[in-house]
């Protein structure tokens, strides 16, 4: 059961302080009086508010100062300004410096409690984003990698064990997890840092040109090769490169990669001079490579060249305490005061979050621009509904191989967007040729 909510009533005509004190104590508050504004500092000083109800014409200042006082200290507080009828705009003005509302004097008693209960609602949804941010400061060991998770803990703390190693880093997760986060910190913790970090999709680079992405080419090499082009291994020089979905690199291109790794030296295309590979390769990909390895989709020695240190992000479904402090930290960063509704941090963690943090990132910041109020409210999240982590809902069916839940949850993706590739693509927060090459050819002719 929640502690009732502390009230402090600031004023110095006392029989209306006793008046609303009873009021309040009655109400279930715990409610206690200052008359001056020094007792009220005092008061606040030493022990945490919920709401204060104050006058703004005291013996020794102005309610103002209180208001002040709890804007400069950021207290988890909201103030109610109480006024007379001839000062409503001075009411009006104090709101302008945070006050959560007035109340003309002498007030309802039905007043008196809605307004000092919806007031402390919001202190109290202030106070746990305080308490959140601090343990969102302690729980973030590596820049922008926000958990709490032991399992993503346990992680992060082998990954900076084998970040300095210089081992080929192989990372493993699903679409939306923080891979990419997770290669950026490697770099940052390795011999690595001072120099560049490059990224490339290998998904996202038609077949035909990925060649001369990773390796340049010459000029003359091809057609429209009207220069000669570093690729992206020289660009990294002596940093990293960071190999994303490298499981959809075709299989010609897979030799190549598979020759430049072991012999730290590659052609540009079209070029008969080697170029040196001095950076390190750390790759990623959203599903088991070992298994497209079994398959004959994925060549089995590159794997291992690969796959020094294999490090495998869990999904946000099985790390449900990162939820919270994570949704927190997105809204922060959009620069948004609302705060979450308990029922909607209840929305949040029944939610299977398919498209893991990448989702719940993209839910945060429009939950922060949709919002109509203070609070988030579940509404404002515009979630498909609560639904259990199998794609297809009922009982998860664990009958299926990793690859067939894949298919089933794309299948289910497409048909919710009428097949509009796309847009399910976007969903799914992956790459159009990446959902070209998941569909299989089946679908695609469909």
């Amino acid at each position: 059961m929640a502690d009732p909510l502390r009230v402090l009533v600031l004023e110095d005509e006392l029989s209306l302080s006793g008046l609303l004190v009873e009021t309040l104590d009655t109400a279930g508050f715990e409610a206690t009086a200052a008359t001056t504004v020094a007792a009220a500092r005092e008061t606040l000083a030493r022990v945490e508010v919920d709401v204060v109800l104050l006058d703004l014409n005291l013996p020794d200042g102005s309610g103002l100062d209180i208001l002040r006082l709890v804007r400069d200290e950021a207290l988890p507080t909201e103030a109610i300004v109480l006024t007379g009828d001839s000062a409503i705009q001075s009411a009006i003005g104090a709101m302008k410096l945070g006050a959560y509302d007035y109340l003309v004097k002498p007030p309802r008693v039905e007043e008196i409690e809605a307004l000092t209960a919806k007031a402390g609602e919001k202190a109290r949804l202030r106070g746990e984003n305080a308490s959140l941010r601090v343990r969102l400061e302690r729980h973030q060991p590596v820049e922008g990698l926000v958990t709490q998770d032991p399992a993503m803990r346990s992680l992060l703390e082998t990954m900076r064990r084998t970040a300095a190693s210089g081992l080929p880093i192989l990372v493993q997760g699903e679409s939306g997890t923080g891979k990419e986060l997770v290669a950026r910190a490697i770099h940052r913790g390795s011999a690595q840092a001072t120099h560049p970090f490059v990224a490339v999709n290998c998904a996202a680079v038609p077949e035909n040109l990925i060649e001369s992405e990773l390796f340049g080419h010459e000029k003359g090499a091809f057609t429209g090769a009207v220069d000669r082009k570093p690729g992206l291994f020289e660009v990294a020089g002596a940093g990293t490169i960071f190999l994303d979905e490298v499981g959809e690199m075709a299989f010609p291109v897979q030799a190549k990669l598979l020759r430049a790794i072991e012999s730290r030296e590659f052609f540009r295309v079209g070029g008969t001079r080697t170029v040196r590979l001095g950076a390190r390769v750390v790759s990623a990909v959203n599903r088991d490579l070992l298994g497209e390895v079994e398959g004959g989709r994925f060549r089995q020695d590159l794997y291992f060249r690969l796959a020094g240190v294999v490090l495998t992000v869990p999904p946000l479904r099985d790390r449900p305490g990162d939820i919270g402090v994570l949704a927190h930290h997105f809204l922060s960063a959009t620069g948004s005061r609302e705060a979450l509704a308990p029922e909607t941090r209840a929305a949040l963690d029944s939610y299977s979050w398919p498209g893991n943090v990448r989702e719940l990132r993209m839910v945060m910041e429009r939950a922060a621009i949709l919002a109509n109020s203070d609070r988030i409210l579940p509404a404002d999240l515009r979630l498909a509904g609560p639904r259990p982590s199998g794609a297809t809902g009922g009982a998860m069916r664990t009958d299926l191989t990793l690859a067939e839940m894949e298919r089933t949850y794309i299948k289910a993706v497409l048909d919710r967007f009428d097949g509009h590739r796309g847009k399910a693509a976007r969903a799914l927060g992956i790459d159009p040729k990446t959902l070209y090459n998941k569909l299989g050819p089946e679908k695609r002719r469909g």
